[in-house]
């Protein structure tokens, strides 16, 4: 009996933390970066503070939460042959608690592709 009630609330618990989005204990906006380059970057600095390290080709970073985040933000990339840097095309109102990526890709002529998801 024992075995029993041990095992469901094992269950329990299981079907309780399966059950639960990524998204439902977020306080403000998440973004990641998604590195659609043939490059490392070695880091993605994000505004005037926040930093992605280590991005690799065709690869993503975690999601870093943003007091305030926007659908375009100042970028400056680096990686080891370069240095790369976005400027917003426009101004771009504060984004809600959410889930977005960054798609960077690196041109032929040393520009920066920026695409934004909402995931």
């Amino acid at each position: 009996m024992k075995k029993i009630l041990l095992y469901l609330a094992v269950v329990l618990v299981i079907v309780h933390w399966s059950c639960e989005d990524r998204d439902d204990n977020l306080v403000g906006a998440n973004i990641r970066i998604n590195n659609v380059s043939a490059l490392n970057f070695n880091s993605v600095q994000v505004g005037d503070s926040i930093v992605f390290e280590n991005v690799s080709a065709d690869g993503f970073s975690e999601y870093k939460e943003f007091e305030m985040a926007f659908e375009e933000d100042e970028l400056i990339i680096e990686t080891d042959s370069a240095t790369y840097n976005f400027q917003p095309s426009e101004p771009f109102e504060a984004l809600p608690i959410g889930l977005y990526t960054y798609e960077l890709d690196i041109t032929e002529g040393g520009g920066v592709d920026f695409t934004f998801k909402v995931d």
